[in-house]
């Protein structure tokens, strides 16, 4: 047997004073003899890219206790039919709710007549003019009547049946949302030049971080973005419910507009339809850059001047308090608008990816306040525990030891956890919660080109 020619030994570098290429075992060439200068911060090219927060600030937090949350909201107080056909002084309505003695203000689009009520079944009513002329001025169809008082003789019996307020009974189920962060052993403790934004040199760290913070964005975008899973749908075959959104509680119970409000007549109609519902003094809005710009320039055509007589009520009337959340306001009406960027809407990587012809969303209006409602289902009969809701509430299941609103834990072998004999640590995210809307007839959404 003999030894082996390969590998054989080494006879470089040379022990002399003299300078070779191979005297430097590096990992830059031997013209490249000084250290460069390195930077060990990370660059936040894009920002601070969260998106969370304008729930946390707008929303009421509170835990409840079951796979589902129901409220009631109250209807309206006075009742208006806008498709009321007439045969002389006789009205036609399905399901009328006027009664005997009742005056109704009658209008047809270019008159507008007064009578009372002298008789009435389950579908028509018919009316005394309080002119002499009648009522036969007036079209035969598509007209708008309501009661706006009543008029009895004297020693008369009072009033013939009694109306019952129409409610709403809402509900919304939890979604139950995970993420987790995963490393090895290993790589937990390989050494990086750069410093991450924890302060050490564990890249693992600002991993973990990141997902921490997009897990944290993802739970506020699932309760603006949420759907309820329809009949019928793949994802109901599936087993997913899904949950109501923000969004889509405003698409089917609140106000929607068409594109950008651009102008003072834009706002006018916003400012009628808010009339027409709650008539809520002050409103939130959070817009794209789109619709930030033309706000600025109608604002701008007025006057610069035109947030000088704003109350700035519920920033503790302080103009400066408003700017520093970064809120501008304006008056149109009786009404308040508070305008900041959202991020959300603005976003590349977010609704500021969506095409303005699929839909892109503008902007939304959020009313400030609270609203009374009944908590649990109202029995008809003035049962129900009457209560007050914030518009926006956020729930988060609660029982017991077990608080579902925000759980974090790890497993693995690392980092001093030794949960089971996986070389890896993980750590895992879990929260479960809804978002109820509640009077989504005082939003407004604006979405589309």
């Amino acid at each position: 047997m003999g030894l082996n020619a390969a590998p054989t030994y080494k006879v470089t570098p040379t022990s002399t004073k003299e300078v070779l290429k191979t005297n430097y075992i590096s990992l830059f060439d031997y013209t490249s003899q000084e250290s460069p200068e390195t930077h060990d911060e990370i660059a936040n090219i894009y920002g601070k890219q969260s998106v969370s927060g304008m729930l946390h600030s707008m929303s009421q937090e509170s835990s409840f206790a079951s796979d589902k949350y129901i409220w009631t909201e109250e209807g309206r107080l006075h009742t208006v039919y806008n498709d009321v056909t007439r045969t002389g002084s006789t009205f036609t309505k399905a399901g009328h709710v006027f009664r005997v003695n009742e005056t109704l203000h009658i209008s047809d689009g270019t008159k507008k007549r007064r009578g009372v009520v002298t008789a009435v079944t389950a579908n028509t009513f018919t009316v005394a003019s309080y002119l002499s002329a009648g009522l036969g001025a007036l079209a035969t169809s598509a007209l708008t009547v309501f009661a706006d008082g009543s008029e009895f003789h004297k020693g008369t019996k009072g009033m013939v049946g009694s109306l019952e307020t129409d409610f709403s009974i809402l509900s919304n189920k939890p979604i139950i949302q995970k993420d987790k962060y995963e490393v090895n052993g290993s790589d937990a403790t390989q050494i990086g030049w750069v410093k991450t934004s924890s302060g050490g040199y564990l890249w693992f760290m600002e991993s973990e971080k990141d997902t921490r913070r997009r897990w944290e964005d993802r739970l506020e975008l699932s309760l603006l973005n949420g759907q309820i899973a329809e009949a019928g749908s793949d994802a109901q075959a599936a087993g997913f419910g899904g949950t109501e959104g923000l969004f889509d509680a405003i698409r089917k119970r609140g106000n929607g507009f068409s594109g950008i409000a651009a102008d003072i007549l834009d706002w006018n109609e916003i400012v009628r339809r808010f009339d027409a519902q709650g008539k809520i003094q002050d409103y939130m809005m959070y817009v794209d850059r789109d619709q930030s710009f033309a706000i600025d320039d109608m604002l701008g055509e007025i006057g610069a001047g035109y947030d000088n007589g704003l109350s700035y009520g519920i920033f503790k009337n302080g103009k400066d308090m408003s700017i520093n959340l970064g809120f501008k306001g304006f008056t149109r009406g009786s009404y308040n608008f508070f305008k900041t960027d959202s991020k959300l809407l603005n976003d590349p990587t977010l609704h500021g990816a969506v095409s303005t012809a699929a839909g892109k969303t503008r902007a939304f209006l959020v009313p400030i306040g609270t609203k009374e409602v009944y908590e649990g289902e109202y029995n008809g009969n003035g049962g129900g525990e009457k209560t007050k809701m914030h518009y926006l509430h956020s729930k988060y299941r609660v029982a017991g030891q077990e608080n579902r609103r925000y759980k974090t834990w790890v497993t693995g072998t690392v980092g001093g956890v030794y949960t089971d004999d996986e070389d890896a640590m993980k750590v895992n995210h879990l929260s479960e919660r809804m978002l109820c809307t509640v009077g989504a007839n005082n939003f407004m959404i604006f979405e589309g080109e």
